[in-house]
């Protein structure tokens, strides 16, 4: 797999504030096992099926789930898409992960 298969950048419309810093632009790691189990451990006892998508996105891009919750809904629903992208094709969760969200769709 090439590196550009292995990370996916999403522009926002809306760029944010994060460290002082403007955020125009996302970077998203394809996830590995290891992503994976540290995703599962974050999402222990959350039900919210929005709050596991921030989780997620706060995992998969190394971005507090406070800067995530900035973002503006049409940049966090591309977001999804791309991480949704990384997983095999009918499902945004990993195998065997009942808890990950599909991302929403627009």
């Amino acid at each position: 797999m090439s590196d550009a298969a292995k990370q996916k950048t999403v522009s926002l419309s809306v760029p944010v504030t994060f460290e002082g810093r403007e955020i125009t632009e996302i970077r998203i790691t394809k996830p590995k096992v290891k992503d994976l189990k540290r995703m599962n451990a974050a999402l222990d006892g959350i039900t919210d099926r929005l709050d596991q998508g921030i989780v997620m996105a706060s995992a998969l891009t190394g971005y507090p789930v406070e800067m995530i919750e900035d973002l503006d809904t049409d940049d966090f629903t591309a977001l999804s898409e791309v991480i949704a992208d990384f997983f095999p094709k009918g499902t945004a969760s990993p195998p065997g992960d009942r808890s990950l969200p599909k991302p929403p769709t627009g």
